[in-house]
């Protein structure tokens, strides 16, 4: 009989493995033929691990704040940071975010392997599992090739979304009642046809719907919206619903009607277009397109309407559109949904139902923005759990 069965060896699978102590009997089943097939395409491949940022200031980035809060506190960005260094993975900062100093996911993935290799847990590729059956002293893990028994299992299994790298979320749909999933950090298709000639634009923008604001790059696509700020939206965002953008976050209302108004006045016999790109240091095709969809026309600033320039200022901070839908999940980077927090201690990962059972990382309900948001959770969440196991063996 196994002490510990780790089911999935992404992100949270491997971490679960690699501090999972020597001396506990332990086997990991993957139903893929290679370990980290998402964890290897993270960041670009060059694998976001955490930010840089007040580990107390996290929880603001997740969905469902209150659960995440004290497995985050619990295993923070800089006790992993050290747990890489300390172990031999040599770590960069650009930005804010955190990298393997090679940048390439591969290095964290050999860095896990070696972790485990050295601890002697045994690894079975290429089988799925079907089913986990509990019984008063044990669990007996059902698979495509045979049965395991086991005191205690860590479901890794990640998310639905993305499906070219083998996500699949059978196991958590069997085993327990999943609400919905949908697409998270994903383009956004929108109603507006408005700015469809401007791919290839990219703005640094606030997107801002019911209490959240969210500050960064936003990439134009013809039919949707991409980049960091629409991929942190989409976590929030479903069909129908509306946000706004705000173009210029640097300036609130006041302050850019001052500076217009003082640039007009200035320079009367410049054409507004120019003064409007030049003191807002907004891409040309831009401004081109937003004074056609306002009919402003592009006179001298002199005999620019007042209606006119309060029309553009106000669009400028507040343009609103409508989601007409996501990327579908099997495109989609993270997945909006999965095991229900309500079913888990948070001090353990375990459930509530069964103390012998984990769920960690994507397999759960909470999903992080872009950046190393969701990477940070799947270590700390798998990191509760072991340490829980440990503390059983112990006592």
């Amino acid at each position: 009989m196994f002490d510990v069965i780790v089911i999935g060896l992404g992100a949270a699978g491997l971490f679960s493995l690699s501090v999972l102590d020597r001396g506990l009997n332990v086997l990991a089943i993957e139903k893929n033929e290679v370990a980290g097939r998402k964890l290897k395409i993270t960041g670009g491949g060059r694998c976001n691990l955490t930010k840089i940022y007040d580990i107390k200031s996290f929880p603001n980035y997740y969905t469902h704040p209150s659960f995440v809060r004290p497995i985050l506190n619990a295993y923070s960005n800089e006790k992993l940071m050290d747990y890489f260094v300390s172990g031999g993975l040599q770590l960069t900062e650009e930005d804010g975010k955190v990298f393997p100093k090679s940048e390439k996911a591969q290095s964290v993935i050999d860095f896990f392997m070696d972790k485990i290799e050295h601890n002697g847990h045994k690894m079975n590729f290429s089988e799925k599992v079907l089913d986990i059956e509990p019984h008063p002293d044990k669990l007996v893990v059902l698979t495509d090739k045979g049965r395991h028994l086991t005191r205690n299992v860590i479901i890794a299994t990640g998310g639905k979304a993305y499906t070219p790298v083998g996500s699949d979320t059978s196991l958590i749909e069997d085993l327990f009642d999943i609400e919905r999933f949908s697409s998270g950090l994903s383009p956004i298709y929108i109603e507006s046809t408005a700015f469809r000639d401007l791919s290839g634009v990219s703005i640094r923008v606030q997107l801002k719907f019911s209490d959240k604001r969210i500050l960064a790059p936003m990439l134009f696509a013809g039919k949707y919206l991409t980049g960091p700020a629409i991929f942190d939206a989409s976590n929030y965002l479903e069909r129908g619903d509306v946000f706004r953008i705000d173009f210029v976050p640097e300036f609130d209302e006041d302050k850019l009607r001052n500076l217009l108004l003082s640039e007009i006045v200035e320079n009367p016999k410049k054409l507004v277009k120019t003064i409007v790109q030049s003191a807002l240091d907004l891409p040309e095709r831009f401004i081109t397109v937003l004074f056609n969809e306002l009919s402003i026309r592009d006179v001298k600033a002199g005999d620019m309407k007042k209606v006119d320039l309060y029309n553009l200022i106000f669009h400028l901070k507040n343009w609103e559109f409508k989601v007409r839908s996501k990327f579908s999940i099997d495109k989609a980077y993270g997945t909006v949904g999965g095991v229900n927090v309500a079913m888990i201690d948070n001090r353990t990962m375990a459930l509530k139902s069964n103390e012998s059972v984990y769920v960690v990382g994507e397999a759960l309900e909470p999903l992080g923005q872009s950046g190393g948001f969701n990477l940070q959770f799947a270590f700390s969440s798998a990191n509760c759990s072991v340490n829980n196991i440990h503390n059983k063996y112990k006592q």
